[in-house]
């Protein structure tokens, strides 16, 4: 309401004067967009910058390695998700009857996609308990498929790349202040509540 009175430069105002052959989106769409756009973009991006740091602080090898080799560090935020994905899981519905795995699907059928299970698969990765930041992960699954891939897989990447490529060259010997640790309480989405961390 406040964007409808004083318009601004910003994604609210742009959703609200959104217009395709006279039709405008209802607040309770605008809405919608933006509330899956923040919690779609934040906290999977917060949790993919927290386990990826877990992880490289649990194989100082493989930091030291990215210390060493920034220039890997693309490939490496795709193994960081691969490894320890923060979308753990999504839900689909049946458009057809179809047998997957043994089990046969009705059309409607409330489908559960794992990723952090696929992501983990030893048919398509060799020693896929193992972290390699050299790792080609050309097969993986994190951002989803065709016309379910995600919209901001380019943007995670980026802010993995900058956020984990600057806590390892401004603190190498950033390591964990703790073992005790709390994930957060969702299937869904894996991350931690806090990464508690030191400099030595």
């Amino acid at each position: 309401a406040a964007r409808r009175r004083q318009p601004q430069d910003d994604l609210i105002t742009a959703l609200l004067a959104a217009e395709e052959n006279g039709e405008r989106l209802t607040p309770e769409l605008v809405l919608g967009t933006v509330v899956m756009l923040l919690f779609a973009g934040y906290e999977p991006t917060m949790h993919q910058i927290g386990n990826g740091m877990l992880a490289l602080l649990r194989h100082p090898d493989q930091a030291a390695l990215l210390r060493d080799a920034p220039a890997l560090l693309p490939q490496a935020v795709d193994e960081l998700l691969r490894y320890d994905s923060s979308v753990q899981m999504t839900f689909r519905y049946a458009l057809e009857e179809v047998e997957l795995g043994g089990k046969q699907l009705r059309t409607g059928d409330h489908v559960a996609i794992v990723f952090g299970s696929a992501l983990r698969d030893p048919t398509f990765f060799n020693n896929p308990d193992t972290l390699d930041v050299t790792r080609p992960t050309s097969k993986t699954v994190t951002f989803g498929l065709g016309p379910h891939y995600c919209l901001g897989a380019a943007l995670a990447r980026t802010e993995g790349e900058v956020a984990i490529g600057t806590l390892l060259r401004r603190f190498p010997t950033l390591r964990l202040a703790s073992t005790k640790l709390t994930w957060q309480e969702t299937a869904a989405v894996r991350g931690l509540t806090a990464l508690p961390v030191e400099v030595s």
